[in-house]
């Protein structure tokens, strides 16, 4: 690569690096305060409602198909292009929206916007991995993700105050701020010197996948992104379902739900934080099977407890495993086990999981809502994850007590 990040340590690389991960954080949480808003000004359409929903929602399923895309570019053409065009898509298409009357067109920048998160979210654990190893890149992993947890409870609060202040339009000049990275990202990241990958063929694609499988684990690459999957579909589940839970069981008004969810992401910032350091002790299976066991207990212990200070504990350990230590373990994780020519593919997979369990988290529990009521399904949630947690661990007694088995099988060359 040009430069060695891995060994000498340079605070204008991993400032530009962690900080982006405000971008993408601030796609969803800035407008998610003002939909009613949103609405409202469009309420003499059909399905307004609907429409003004799609203003938050849609960016995620066009991430969901722009990340496998960005993986495959990454990895066949050069990494620092990509993410200056993703930081200008967002900074311009997005904003855009402030000046526009028709809400099929705000709609559309949200199109805009997808593809810019969807691109970025693959593209910087990339150059992480690319620039980082060792307990390097898993403390940087872990800012990142610190930075991100962050970013959403800071853009869940100005998008309230800018929407109460301003009116809702202003928001999306917000998105225009994006722009000043533009400068950093030209002066400060080096473009990495990955090898060749075999992408240059006409068999690209499938050689690539073929290496990912041949020379990775390839049960434990799907593992992980089912996981990521499993893993964001239940922490989202603290965003959109606990709020109802809270109101609705336990009488706590508005402010004080906005407070709570604000505490679920300042825990999370505190443990990303700390994941390098936790990662120094411990392996990579061992901090996702933690994250599941501790996020599962917090789920039971906020259904069952009675007592405020209990449930508010719940909910925060239950948001906080999720957005603060998931996420950088598994990027840290596969970017350890995949060869870096085919890095940017299989990190792209990741962000498919994630943004795969954000949209699917609003419809998969239903049946468990119809069949226990919210407060059961959410209780079901807790004892899925511990049970996660115990499938985890007992796959990884079983892959090594197997691979200990064959190796004291192989005969000796003495």
């Amino acid at each position: 690569m040009s430069g060695d990040h891995s060994k000498s340590f340079h605070w204008s690389v991993l400032v530009t690096l962690v900080l982006i991960g405000v971008i993408p954080s601030f796609s969803g949480a800035l407008i998610n305060p003002t939909i009613p808003a949103i609405q409202e000004t469009f309420s003499h359409l059909p399905n307004s409602v609907t429409l003004a929903q799609l203003v938050s929602t849609t960016s995620a399923w066009v991430v969901i198909v722009v990340a496998p895309l960005t993986g495959y570019l990454l990895d066949k053409y050069a990494r620092k292009p990509i993410l200056i065009a993703a930081v200008i898509i967002y900074g311009v298409g997005t904003s855009v929206a402030f000046f526009l009357d028709s809400i099929y067109l705000i709609l559309a920048t949200r199109i805009l916007d997808g593809i810019a998160v969807g691109a970025l979210m693959v593209t910087v654990p990339t150059l992480i991995a690319d620039y980082y190893s060792g307990n390097r890149r898993e403390s940087v992993m872990g800012y990142y993700g610190a930075v991100q947890a962050g970013g959403g409870a800071v853009a869940a609060t100005l998008g309230g105050y800018i929407a109460a202040s301003f009116g809702w339009r202003y928001i999306f000049l917000v998105f225009a701020g994006a722009l000043l990275f533009v400068p950093p990202i030209l002066r400060f990241l080096p473009e990495p010197d990955v090898k060749e990958s075999a992408a240059d063929d006409e068999l690209g694609r499938l050689e690539a996948a073929a290496k990912i499988v041949r020379e990775a684990p390839a049960k434990l690459v799907a593992g992980i992104y089912l996981l990521v999957l499993l893993g964001m579909m239940s922490t989202n589940l603290v965003m959109i379902e606990v709020p109802y839970y809270l109101q609705g069981s336990l009488g706590v008004g508005g402010s004080q739900i906005g407070l709570i969810i604000s505490g679920v992401m300042v825990a999370g910032v505190v443990v990303a934080t700390l994941y390098g350091r936790i990662k120094q002790h411990v392996r990579h299976v061992t901090v996702i099977a933690s994250a599941f066991a501790v996020g599962g207990a917090g789920f039971i212990l906020f259904t069952t407890a009675s007592a405020p200070a209990l449930v508010i504990a719940g909910v925060v350990v239950a948001g906080a495993m999720g957005f603060g230590i998931v996420m950088p373990t598994v990027n840290d994780w596969v970017a350890s086990i995949v060869q870096e020519e085919v890095r940017g593919r299989a990190l792209s997979g990741i962000t498919m999981m994630t943004y795969g369990g954000f949209a699917l988290s609003p419809f998969a529990p239903m049946p468990l809502v119809d069949a226990f009521g919210r407060v059961g399904m959410l209780r079901i949630v807790g004892y899925a994850q511990l049970a996660v947690a115990g499938v985890i661990v007992a796959a990884w007694f079983l892959t090594r007590s197997t691979a200990d088995s064959t190796l004291s099988k192989t005969p000796s060359n003495d």
